[in-house]
């Protein structure tokens, strides 16, 4: 079952580049983002299969830990292609792009827990797994429409 996951990742992945990378804070988005087979549930298995996918691509050099520029770099490839699609003016994809990639870096910083000027797989794994954990708010090990969405505290 877990080989046929993981096949199913690295086929959806690879025939959808951009892939969100991060897991979104939208229950509804993270589903849609996260659900490599379609069912409407993102299991435990199903979202560590992708996250894996996801890691080994951005690991450019392949030695185990994202650095600064494999993290950016990866993140501005997909966002230059959302621009590319986007119909606002000029100026304002210059704006959106230049706060998107001050926001790269300090996700980079902020993940990077150890300050050792990488994502080890650990610490990409655990931001990963915060924001299941959030969204499985029943807590039945997956994440699906039955789980009710959390009030947001700050709104």
């Amino acid at each position: 079952m877990k080989t046929r996951t993981i096949l199913a990742a690295v086929a959806v992945l690879s025939l959808s580049a951009g892939t969100a990378f991060a897991a979104s804070h939208a229950r509804d988005t993270f589903i849609k983002e996260q659900d490599q087979n379609g069912d409407g549930v993102v299991t435990k298995d199903e979202y560590a299969a992708t996250r894996a996918v996801q890691f080994a691509a951005t690991d450019a050099d392949r030695n185990g830990a994202l650095s600064r520029s494999e993290y950016v770099g990866e993140f501005k490839a997909r966002l230059e292609k959302k621009l590319a699609t986007d119909a606002r003016t000029p100026e304002k994809k210059e704006e959106e792009r230049e706060r998107q990639m001050r926001q790269a870096d300090v996700r980079f910083d902020v993940l990077d827990s150890d300050k050792s000027s990488a994502i080890t797989r650990a610490e990409f794994d655990y931001s990963g797994w915060r924001m299941f954990v959030t969204h499985d708010t029943n807590n039945d090990g997956a994440v699906s429409a039955a789980d009710p969405v959390k009030e947001d505290p700050q709104a």
